[in-house]
């Protein structure tokens, strides 16, 4: 029997700023079935201090979760939460990160990400937007849309940071606008009706 691991044949990246926190454990804690995909989550944090996010994160997910401080290769059916003060992208399957710098005033970190899953995993990459303010995430999922990609909201209404999905819907043409959980039932539906899951 081989020991070889399997690269994910899907990418599923989830940004998100403020308020971020509690969508991302709304999704994760609907998404029981093994997909075969590597999620990927890019959330805005304080470069200040270090964040409890992927711990609190694990708390509603059997997948593994990882905090990524340094370059790894991904895993099907496994979670990579970024780390604070990083910036991130993905080639051939390997998480590349590097330090954010003090002149990168504005976070584009959403955007970075979502654009080389774009170019990396074409029309298997999913680019998920929830909670936030601000624009970033906006090109990310143009991109993905352009590689026939698959780009999923968070509805406006199920979140008090708002700004980032209302951006997304006027400038994009998602295909769902919904509440996180119920982003995690359409995409297992979708993933099996498209017999994409394992």
């Amino acid at each position: 029997m081989s020991n070889v691991v399997k690269s994910p044949a899907l990418c599923i990246g989830i940004g998100c700023s403020a308020g971020g926190l509690e969508p991302v454990c709304e999704f994760f804690q609907q998404m029981r079935e093994k997909t075969g995909a590597a999620f990927v989550v890019i959330p805005h944090l304080s470069a200040d201090y270090p964040s409890r996010f992927s711990h609190i994160l694990q708390r509603f997910t059997e997948m593994p979760v990882h905090r990524v401080t340094d370059n790894v290769k991904m895993q099907p059916d496994n979670v990579y939460v970024l780390a604070e003060g990083k910036m991130m992208i993905v080639e051939d399957h390997i998480l590349r990160v590097r330090k954010r710098y003090s002149r990168e005033i504005i976070n584009k970190s959403i955007d970075i990400f979502f654009k080389s899953m774009a170019k990396c995993y074409d029309e298997n990459a999913v680019g998920i937007i929830l909670s936030g303010m601000g624009t970033d995430g906006i090109e990310g999922i143009k991109a993905i849309e352009d590689r026939h990609g698959l780009v999923i909201v968070q509805d406006p209404e199920s979140t008090d940071f708002n700004i980032l999905p209302l951006t997304a819907i006027k400038r994009d043409d998602p295909h769902a606008v919904l509440p996180p959980p119920e982003i995690a039932r359409f995409l297992q539906y979708y993933l099996k009706m498209d017999n994409r899951m394992i």
